[in-house]
């Protein structure tokens, strides 16, 4: 945990994504995390592959923000995210 709070405060950010399987279908997870101006933004997204090529359509997509790491985390783990995960990104996303 202290490696990732040390990343947050030099301005990094950290996330990671996987793909789950949910009642036959596979769907593919992003989580994040980065601090900015003393606020913690999270990104998540969700999509059932299937619908990749519609992707505007079936996606699930939110950028939030939070006053503290805790808060932050805790609705990251709410969407299934694992703390544990979050790493250096090598995707880009919107943040």
């Amino acid at each position: 945990m202290n490696n990732l709070i040390e990343a947050l405060n030099a301005g990094k950010r950290r996330g990671y994504e996987e793909r789950r399987e949910i009642d036959g279908a596979s769907f593919l997870f992003q989580y994040a995390i980065k601090k900015q101006n003393n606020l913690y933004y999270t990104y998540f997204f969700s999509i059932d592959e299937s619908q990749m090529e519609v992707i505007e359509d079936d996606e699930n997509e939110e950028i939030l923000t939070f006053p503290s790491l805790d808060e932050a985390l805790s609705h990251l783990i709410s969407r299934g995210a694992i703390v544990e995960k979050l790493s250096a990104i090598k995707n880009t996303l919107p943040f």
